[in-house]
């Protein structure tokens, strides 16, 4: 393809996720989710109880993103809006909301993209066992159900489930989301949940014969090491292995990596998985797979030996490395890296850029506008390495910044802006920033 072809040839557009935006936390019917109580039980300064507001300046946002030139705008649905339990009731407030949303964006010409889960569980299934219960599996295909009849025809673009390895290693490993536990057989065994129900819900999707594509959405990384030695060179495998290719490859051919299969189930105990569970998965991967992309790791042996998989290596910086103060390596070849042994991997795949972008501390000048150029510098290298592949032969149809919008970060609260959008956090009004700018110009060019 040529340059002009790549461009048209992808979607354009920009990311959000429901409890990191929308706020209004406890209003029109909302029932309270696992992050609700996580703020709750962790008093730590901040919670997503007003976040942006975009609840009460959806109208306005959405003119915003018009503005800027958004082809496609990737969101998440609140379970717990819709189906304030988790399961029973509907929620009609909440299908309004989402209403609104996904015939504005269609009057815009935005193509929605619906992710219907983005770790923020309904708190009564959480206090049933969460992800870790196999029966929410039944309880999320039924809230899918809702979503893919309310949306027939209008909603063409779907992701079943985001980023499950980050739910898994920070709120079953490192217990720094919810439910804030640090146990290995549960991660595994969770992780082997959501693989089910991402399959389940693919599987009901051409069932029901919906129209459009639907795939799960990812967030592996590339890891190098600076030293190759023997043992430097395996805690790199182990940490790709446990980060990326533990997901990578039931999302592309329904079964787990060998050696780490075998690992887990020796050293843990877990996941227990039926024979059935394989058929389902096998059965069912994505039309796409959606990653989400925004640093490499880097690597060094730590103790080989430890039953604790996130012992075994230990990250490291790169000496000359170009690193935000919050330490995320800018390497925008390291999609390019990730891509490549994804394809060599698992062959070619329909790949959509389902979040990539970078947290500063933007500050506003005297004239009230954000200045964030290392934002543009970050998105532009990034596009020119993502259209350096399409022009390789790597199918990939759209690219979302992350974010469109200022939002809230789930540990890091209010401190890291990311949208193209600025908000005032004090009295919410916003503007366009000079990412935002430059972005429409690219759209456009």
């Amino acid at each position: 393809m040529t340059q002009e072809e790549i461009h048209k040839h992808i979607l354009w557009g920009a990311a959000t996720a429901a409890y990191q935006v929308e706020g209004a936390a406890y209003c029109d019917g909302k029932g309270k989710n696992s992050w609700d109580e996580y703020y709750e039980i962790n008093d730590i300064g901040y919670d997503g109880t007003v976040a942006v507001d975009h609840y009460h300046h959806v109208a306005e946002d959405l003119r915003l993103f018009h503005e800027i030139g958004l082809q496609t705008y990737r969101f998440s649905v609140s379970w717990s809006r819709i189906l304030p339990e988790g399961t029973g009731e509907v929620n009609p407030k909440g299908l309004e909301f989402y209403d609104f949303i996904v015939d504005t964006l269609n009057e815009y010409g935005i193509e929605p993209y619906l992710t219907l889960y983005h770790w923020d569980l309904p708190l009564p299934l959480l206090k049933k066992g969460g992800w870790l219960n196999s029966e929410v599996i039944k309880d999320y295909l039924n809230y899918c159900r809702i979503l893919f009849e309310h949306f027939r025809g209008r909603v063409r673009m779907w992701g079943t489930i985001n980023e499950p390895a980050s739910e898994v290693i920070e709120g079953y490993i490192q217990g720094t989301h919810p439910p804030q536990e640090k146990n290995y057989a549960h991660a595994f065994q969770v992780s082997h949940h959501y693989n089910l129900a991402s399959a389940s819900a693919i599987k009901m999707f051409r069932e029901m014969g919906m129209e459009g594509k639907i795939g799960i959405v990812l967030n592996p990384m590339p890891v190098d090491v600076l030293e190759e030695t023997p043992d430097n060179l395996k805690a790199r495998d182990i940490a790709y292995d446990f980060l990326s290719d533990w997901y990578l490859s039931p999302a592309l051919t329904g079964r787990y990596p060998k050696k780490m299969l075998e690992y887990c189930q020796k050293t843990y105990g877990s996941p227990k998985i039926q024979e059935s569970d394989y058929r389902l998965m096998e059965e069912n991967t994505g039309d796409y797979l959606g990653i989400n992309y925004y640093m490499r790791r880097v690597v060094k042996a730590k103790d080989l030996d430890s039953k604790s998989i996130e012992d075994q290596y230990t990250f490291v910086k790169v000496p000359d490395g170009n690193y935000t103060k919050w330490g995320w390596e800018i390497y925008p070849e390291g999609v390019a890296n990730l891509l490549q042994r994804i394809y060599n991997d698992y062959g070619k795949k329909e790949i959509i850029i389902a979040e990539n972008g970078i947290g500063f501390d933007d500050q506003i000048d005297e004239s009230g506008q954000f200045q964030d150029e290392e934002r543009i510098s970050y998105i532009h290298q990034h596009i020119d390495t993502i259209e350096r592949l399409c022009c390789e032969g790597y199918n990939i149809t759209a690219y979302y910044v992350w974010s469109a919008i200022d939002l809230l970060s789930w540990t890091n609260g209010y401190q890291k802006r990311y949208g193209l959008i600025g908000v005032d956090y004090k009295t919410l009004e916003r503007r366009i920033k000079k990412s935002g700018f430059w972005y429409k110009d690219f759209i456009e060019d």
